[in-house]
């Protein structure tokens, strides 16, 4: 039996003493879920760190000596102040002589475990096993303790004798009763208002200020169904499927209060939200057609209200079309999903009173479907309508939001058109309006916001030769993915770490580095697998099929010529199936890819200039089209045209230059032969 659970080991610096004390109240206040417990387990019943500055000495103290034999486990805060730190060294050693290394803990602050780890430390051979990272950039403690949280299970789990997946599962099982807890107290509070709500009506039927007070009640009840509860579970990781079977049980509670109240014009517009409510659950968990249903349903209910004269049912129509357009987009149904912006967008600006934010939005919405419909002139058009609206208002919370997002679809949509300066200018703008609004309101959906621009921003850097940048953005940015992702539930997560993933691996692939860039690449593609196979959309088989061609592109540079023939065939397999009924985007993608394949393995250059002409007649402006086209056009006899192209895509970024010349190194490499590829890469070097 041991006197303490865990001994904090640190050095007295003022960072290192404050993330210290921060994790030993963690620790202490820790309670192990129920289930543990009642199998005889325990966590952490009593901690033990130094609070003084002890003499450089080898020599421990009695109180130290005496604590680190009668500890269970050893947590060392690591810092790049940790390794001058002689007694550090020494409680490190102590506890690997008393044959404890394997309940040594390291957790990383700053630095790395070469510059950060203790001498001792070094000499046990499984430690990385153990390591807890918290770092964040700026040393921000509030964040880094919000990562502290999940890391200190791995101690937690060996105080209490389990595994840490074990005690993983149980921690978020508890977390998850208690989120139903608070639904059931919920639901046990409308049952309860509902029978006075009954025996109001039997008792007080001629009293008028009783039935005031009845309607009251059930208005009250509705509100709390509609926006109450679905709206505090929205930010917890994990909830959207509790969410829809709330919302879905709501209809059923919703249709009985209507039965009670006076007003049914505000019972069915509570109905109405509810069922949109219910729509946008649906569509997180990838349930498309059951989100089309859902939401079908909610503007029917609209447009009834609206017939009538209810007034707030025009808004509430122009909103359903809006949010069943957003779920059309994410099934892939793009030109569908464009003709329900449009109605959305004409009834708000019909309205008498309507709100220009939220026709902002609406506005930008049609402009992020044009791009996905591969019309860029429509895209930029509603882009600046958007930003108009925008750029008059002051800077809310909800203006912030809108901003950032417009933005960020802008830069996408001038990054796809090799305008990488312009695009940098427009993300990094949407990356400082983004990060202002999580100073405001650090939620899930603003930290995964910021992710996603920062990858876009990274990829943009990328592509423009700043490669030290880029860096620093991808690694912040998959950090944190990495943590939301863990969330396996929210299919936006899991799409925005896939194309994090993918962009690094490209990132690594402009550069040389392909095994490096292998291993991003094949991350990609097991994300983006997983999420195909959960929902099934074109959208999602689409970014599938395009993981496995850039790394068949990739095994390419490698010399890896079987495997890369094989990922090309599988990723323009399943392109294939469904690049015609995502539109003119996708089809300009899946031929330029099919060019590649055409001249790099099947060498039937003809062919290759076939599929991107046809590809270039789509997208004209698309910088892989153009790439494509460039490469068939060298090795089919028009190298005066292909060299142009060249000179052309690579005046608009390094990285682009960097491209063309570890592309056309690789061909050389494969036996591919003509005339201008010395002459063409040593002209990307001057770029």
């Amino acid at each position: 039996m041991f006197d303490y659970d865990v001994f904090f080991s640190y050095r007295h610096r003022p960072l290192d003493s404050e993330i210290t004390q921060k994790l030993f109240n963690l620790a202490e206040n820790y309670r192990l879920p129920a289930s543990l417990r009642e199998r005889g387990m325990h966590g952490v019943r009593r901690a033990f760190r130094d609070t003084e500055e002890l003499p450089v000495s080898r020599i421990l103290t009695d109180t130290i000596d005496k604590a680190l034999h009668s500890t269970d486990c050893l947590v060392v805060v690591c810092s790049t102040d940790t390794p001058s730190s002689e007694w550090v060294d020494r409680e490190v050693a102590t506890f690997i002589e008393l044959g404890r290394a394997d309940h040594v803990f390291p957790i990383l602050i700053s630095g790395d475990p070469d510059t950060s780890f203790p001498a001792s430390m070094k000499l046990i051979p499984d430690i990385m096993d153990r390591l807890m990272d918290i770092r964040v950039p700026g040393n921000d403690t509030r964040r880094m303790m919000s990562l502290a949280e999940s890391e200190m299970l791995k101690v937690i789990a060996c105080i209490a004798g389990c595994t840490e997946e074990e005690l993983a599962r149980e921690h978020q099982l508890e977390q998850n009763r208690n989120v139903v807890k608070r639904a059931v107290t919920c639901a046990a509070a409308f049952v309860l208002i509902l029978a006075v709500s009954l025996s109001l009506m039997i008792k007080a039927q001629n009293f008028r200020e009783e039935a005031e007070k009845r309607e009251a009640a059930s208005m009250q009840i509705l509100n709390e169904l509609t926006y109450g509860l679905p709206d505090r579970l929205a930010d917890v990781p994990g909830s959207y499927s509790r969410i829809k079977d709330i919302l879905h049980g709501n209809t059923e509670d919703i249709n009985k209060i209507l039965r009670l109240t006076r007003n049914k014009e505000a019972g069915e517009y509570e109905a109405a939200v509810n069922y949109e409510k219910l729509a946008t659950a649906e569509n997180v968990l990838g349930m498309h057609n059951e989100a089309l249903d859902s939401e079908t349903t909610a503007i029917s209910l609209f447009e009834t209200l609206a017939g009538s004269g209810y007034e707030k049912a025009e808004a509430g129509t122009a909103s359903g079309y809006n949010n069943r357009a957003i779920i059309l987009n994410s099934a892939g149904r793009y030109e569908e999903a464009g003709e329900d912006y449009d109605k959305a967008i004409g009834m708000q600006q019909a309205l008498a009173h309507g709100d220009d934010l939220v026709l902002a939005r609406m506005i930008f919405n049609s402009g992020s479907n044009a791009i996905d419909l591969g019309n860029g002139n429509l895209a930029a058009e509603r882009f600046e309508q958007s930003l108009g609206l925008l750029d008059s208002m002051d800077k809310s919370a909800d203006v912030l939001d809108a901003l950032s997002t417009v933005k960020y679809d802008y830069g996408v949509l001038l990054y796809r058109s090799g305008l990488y300066n312009d695009a940098a200018d427009m993300l990094s703008d949407a990356y400082e309006d983004i990060n202002a609004l999580v100073g405001m309101n650090d939620s899930l959906q603003n930290r995964s916001n910021s992710i996603q621009i920062a990858s876009m921003l990274a990829a943009c850097l990328t592509d423009a030769g700043n490669y030290e940048d880029a860096d620093r953005y991808y690694e912040e940015a998959i950090k944190d993915a990495e943590i939301l992702a863990q969330d396996e539930e929210n299919i936006s997560y899991q799409q925005m770490l896939a194309e994090l993933y993918n962009n690094r691996g490209l990132s690594h692939n402009i550069r040389g580095n392909y095994i490096t860039a292998d291993e991003y690449y094949s991350d990609a593609s097991d994300v983006y697998g997983k999420i195909y196979a959960k929902t099934g959309s074109d959208p999602d088989r689409a970014a599938y099929a395009v993981s496995l061609l850039n790394t068949g592109e990739n095994a390419f540079k490698a010399h890896e010529y079987d495997k890369s023939e094989r990922l090309f065939a599988r990723g323009l397999g399943e392109y294939s199936q469904v690049s015609e009924s995502l539109g003119e985007y996708h089809r300009a993608q899946y031929l330029a890819w099919r060019s590649y394949y055409e001249l790099i393995h099947l060498r039937d250059y003809n062919a290759a200039l076939a599929s991107a002409s046809s590809a270039l007649e789509l997208q004209p402006d698309n910088m892989l089209v153009k790439l494509n086209y460039a490469y068939a056009c060298l090795y089919s006899g028009n190298s005066d045209r292909a060299v142009s192209l060249f000179r052309e895509i690579a005046s608009s970024g390094l990285g682009e230059a960097d491209t063309i010349k570890r592309d056309l190194e690789a061909q050389e490499d494969a036996g591919m032969i003509s005339d201008e590829i010395n002459a063409v890469i040593n002209e990307m070097q001057l770029f």
